[in-house]
């Protein structure tokens, strides 16, 4: 505990060694300290209300049923999983070409809300499956696709964080096949006969039901962007104490 103490001791205060932010680099540092909470209070001011839109009063559909209501949370999901794996894999291409820790911090918090909301996927789709197809799983494209993209993205953090120090390009290959993966997602539907609904359900959607579809989207979305700001700036921070810990203690007290 004294020596984490003495190294944070360390740390450059305001004004100290000739660093002294100005008004405006003030405001913008508090302002990034409060965005994520900003964001993740609009999220909590949007769920109750799309919750109850989407179960008393968006109508019930005539082919589905009352199970057609977990479309309202699977889709953004869905949705949140193919865009998490994109930012993974696009930071994960940054990190290979400049070696930043900064976008080995997105890739990764990105790729840990990615888990979240494919957990999502995964667990409400056989239950909206089995009410509507008479099973929970019927093993179509689409399905074997983003169970895969799922494990991929799992595989990359299992990889980042129990791997050896070299595997840094081992993990990045992974996400960069992650979000290659996506577009596979996305046309599954159009490339093979499946049994999920074409990608043109959403925008085919009556105006009762967008007006529940868009607020949940838009909660979710909220939520993960907030939280994946807030574990960037985790990663960032526990980098930088790793630096200054080597910079600041003789090599035969590292170990």
């Amino acid at each position: 505990m004294g020596q984490f103490v003495a190294v944070c001791g360390r740390l450059p205060y305001p004004c100290q060694a000739g660093y002294c932010p100005s008004p405006s680099g003030k405001s913008m540092d508090k302002l990034k300290s409060i965005l994520p909470y900003l964001l993740l209070l609009a999220a909590l001011c949007l769920f109750p209300g799309s919750v109850r839109t989407v179960f008393l009063e968006t109508p019930i559909e005539r082919t589905m049923g009352t199970a057609f209501k977990i479309f309202f949370f699977h889709v953004p999901m869905g949705w949140l999983l193919m865009l998490m794996a994109m930012v993974s894999g696009i930071a994960s291409i940054v990190q290979l070409r400049s070696g930043s820790k900064t976008a080995a911090a997105v890739a990764q918090a990105s790729a840990e809300i990615g888990v979240l909301t494919g957990a999502g996927v995964l667990l409400t789709g056989p239950i909206w499956g089995d009410a509507t197809w008479g099973k929970p799983w019927t093993g179509d494209a689409r399905q074997v696709t983003t169970a895969l993209l799922w494990l991929v993205v799992v595989a990359y953090l299992l990889v980042r964080r129990y791997g050896a120090g070299s595997s840094d390009r081992l993990a990045a290959g992974l996400a960069i096949f992650g979000a290659v993966n996506v577009p596979v997602i996305y046309y599954a539907v159009k490339i093979w006969k499946t049994t999920h609904p074409t990608t043109d359900v959403v925008p085919s959607l009556p105006s009762s039901m967008w007006a529940a579809f868009w607020p949940c989207l838009g909660a979710l979305l909220l939520c993960s962007l907030g939280l994946m700001a807030i574990r960037i700036r985790q990663l960032c921070l526990a980098d930088t104490l790793d630096e200054l810990w080597v910079a600041t203690t003789p090599e035969g007290e590292q170990a």
